[in-house]
């Protein structure tokens, strides 16, 4: 997964723009992003723009999750910091079968 921040001053929010494949696996590493931007621009909101990545269905769930709840996890225990989070969906989410 790569990604890269872009900052608005004006409009006081930044974009988040993912590229690669978002798991529960490594959304984690998308959560530290997200909270450094939180914790350096507070009141800032923060657009992950999912237009350009592929996401599974519990990734994206996760995520809507997060930003129905205005809050972003930390990604290694309970803890969340609250922020202004909006998700711009891929086109398309990959379903995933889990072995038994």
């Amino acid at each position: 997964m790569k990604v890269l921040i872009r900052i608005d001053s004006v409009a006081e929010s930044s974009r988040v723009d993912v590229r690669g494949v978002v798991t529960p696996a490594n959304i984690r590493a998308l959560y530290v992003v997200c909270r450094r931007v939180a914790a350096k621009l507070p009141g800032y909101e923060i657009v992950i723009n999912l237009a350009h990545a592929r996401v599974t269905a519990d990734a994206i769930e996760e995520l809507h999750e997060h930003a129905r709840r205005s809050v972003v996890s930390s990604g290694i225990d309970a803890s969340v910091t609250p922020c202004r989070l909006r998700i711009v969906d891929p086109p398309n989410i990959l379903r995933v079968k889990e072995n038994a």
